[in-house]
């Protein structure tokens, strides 16, 4: 039976038509169910294609591999050279600079702040007034940041980790690593050339110092006009699991604070134990200058012998004996280089054995051994025979060529200690500087350090115990984080800043690509247009050809989507470059 007499029939308990109106409404609730039956339309492959084109956008993201692959290399990052009265940046530190220079800060507490902001909120970053193209390059450089150096942290052991995180950020301020034994305590300079002091921990094991010598010939005569004190820097690194590969997630909590001709005293004070007598005065250099004698030089009154040497000619004379052995074993100067980096002789107390002095065993170079044993040293060692300066067809990573180098280091230190050790111990001079009652206690010199001028604290440094002595200076995590307090009256922190805790970043493959996630929907809307376009032009191309070249509509269609590619591409350029 047909519908119409289904509904026209006698039967009393189905709903009838009696009016034109019933009719309508049936005919209206027919059509919404049948309509796709009766009317259906045809697309062609290309609109189907196009469709699923523009359906897929909607929830496409990339992945870190669609951020620029940077090159960890500590010496590409830090090849310039000279040629004219002009400085040339190296490719791999042009590349890099590249990237970098998009992050805003105009120091590092800028720049840190800049890049945990952008984390927290990806759109924190200022693009008014950008082009497309602008834009896009300043999120792939905080995103390039935040790549290369998760790769700097976790693909490499402590010792290379920390010499390319060196590199890394001196790209990043625009500055330049120091090279070694130049006879300062400073690691690189920022672009105002500020002397920077870097130090990568992790967290629960920071140990902050170096040679007090050098130190205090850094303040004494300061080499990084106008900056005449000493920044340091220190990163204190924490991971959850794993502390290797993109993998890896942790912080890197960022410090800084800055050693001045005022306020060294104080900190030294409140150091580590061992580091406090490094500002012990000579009692009668305290006596002559409080009797008004201010031409006073304690050192001119002990026994006749050269001054002992600073920490920074005892590494010199260390670098040259290493550099000796190795090229017996015809290792190339690249490879001296790189090694000493990785070995900080200078500032990592590690490597050495400490020897008594007086009630105390301490490290002091010239005097403390390395043991072939030591697994600082094995850890030195193993960072630079996987760093990507050595070939392993000239050195390889094996049980040998690992315990050749800790042999040739070893020896090196030997060299040094003979050099100096027997000088020392037998001089009168040495007998004098340890002698009960030469120096003023702690606390008593650092009273009168305070109470002096600028040019009268620069004396009384160079006649303190820790210069005369060649001593090395630490301090610890708590010190870091109450240095303002430690300080005293002669602040550590530069000029408004309230907390030496400048930002923290996170690390990590996870952080990264929460981070692009975020950026998608940015990155993509000015690409995806471009390539919605070359859609357009293969399908306006392809039903032009198909129609014999006759149908001149879709000749046009494929020209106008052409000039928007065109349009879109000269868009992504810088057009100021």
């Amino acid at each position: 039976m047909s519908w119409y007499k289904e509904l026209l029939s006698e039967n009393t308990k189905k709903p009838t038509l009696s009016t034109f109106g019933d009719l309508y409404n049936l005919i209206a609730e027919v059509y919404e169910v049948e309509k796709d039956k009766l009317f259906k339309t045809h697309k062609s492959e290309i609109e189907l294609l196009r469709e699923q084109f523009i359906n897929e956008r909607k929830g496409m993201t990339l992945t870190l591999q669609a951020i620029p692959e940077m090159d960890v290399t500590e010496l590409g990052w830090t090849d310039v050279q000279t040629r004219g009265d002009q400085e040339i940046d190296g490719p791999a530190r042009q590349q890099l600079l590249q990237f970098m220079a998009n992050i805003k800060g105009d120091d590092i507490q800028g720049k840190i702040q800049s890049l945990a902001d952008f984390y927290s909120n990806p759109q924190s970053i200022d693009t008014s007034g950008d082009s497309t193209g602008q834009r896009i390059a300043k999120v792939l450089s905080y995103l390039t940041f935040y790549k290369t150096l998760t790769k700097v942290i976790s693909n490499f052991n402590a010792a290379s980790a920390g010499f390319n995180f060196e590199a890394f950020l001196a790209v990043l301020l625009e500055g330049q690593q120091i090279k070694a034994n130049t006879g300062t305590i400073a690691d690189f300079t920022a672009g105002d050339n500020t002397p920077i002091s870097l130090k990568l921990y992790n967290e629960k094991s920071v140990l902050v110092g170096g040679s007090f010598t050098d130190l205090v010939g850094d303040l004494v005569n300061p080499q990084f006009s106008p900056h005449d004190y000493m920044q340091y820097v220190v990163v204190m690194k924490s991971f959850d699991g794993a502390s290797q590969g993109l993998g890896v997630k942790g912080n890197l909590k960022f410090y800084r604070f800055n050693f001045t001709i005022d306020n060294v005293a104080n900190i030294i004070l409140n150091s580590m134990g061992k580091s406090v007598k490094c500002i012990e005065l000579p009692v009668e250099f305290v006596k002559q200058v409080r009797a008004g004698n201010t031409d006073f030089d304690f050192n001119e009154t002990l026994p006749s012998q050269e001054n002992l040497p600073s920490t920074e000619e005892m590494e010199t004379y260390f670098v040259s004996s290493l550099q000796k052995q190795m090229q017996k074993a015809k290792l190339p100067q690249e490879y001296v280089d790189g090694l000493t980096q990785a070995l900080d002789w200078a500032n990592n107390d590690e490597l050495f054995k400490p020897v008594q002095k007086g009630e105390s065993l301490l490290v002091v170079r010239g005097q403390s051994p390395i043991q072939v044993s030591n697994k600082a040293l094995a850890g030195a060692v193993d960072g630079f025979l996987q760093s990507s300066l050595v070939d392993d067809k000239v050195l390889p990573f094996t049980t040998a060529s690992r315990r050749s180098l800790r042999n040739m280091i070893s020896a090196a230190n030997v060299a040094v200690t003979d050099q100096f050790t027997k000088k020392k111990m037998a001089s009168a001079r040495g007998q004098v500087l340890t002698k009960k009652g030469v120096f003023l206690d702690a606390a008593k010199s650092v009273q009168f350090y305070n109470s002096l001028d600028t040019e009268m604290k620069k004396k009384a440094l160079l006649q303190s115990r820790g210069y005369l002595s060649t001593l090395q200076f630490d301090l610890n995590r708590g010190h870091v984080l109450k240095i303002q307090d430690i300080a005293g009256e002669y602040p550590a922190l530069p000029e408004g800043q309230g907390d030496a805790n400048i930002g923290t970043i996170p690390i990590g493959g996870t952080y990264v690509q929460e981070m692009l996630d975020n950026m998608t929907r940015d990155l993509n809307e000015a690409i995806f247009d471009i390539f919605i376009s070359v859609k357009d032009v293969q399908e306006g191309s392809y039903a032009y050809i198909a129609g014999g070249l006759a149908d001149d509509t879709q000749a046009q269609k494929a020209i106008k989507a052409s000039n928007k590619i065109a349009y879109k591409t000269e868009e992504l350029r810088d057009t100021e470059s």
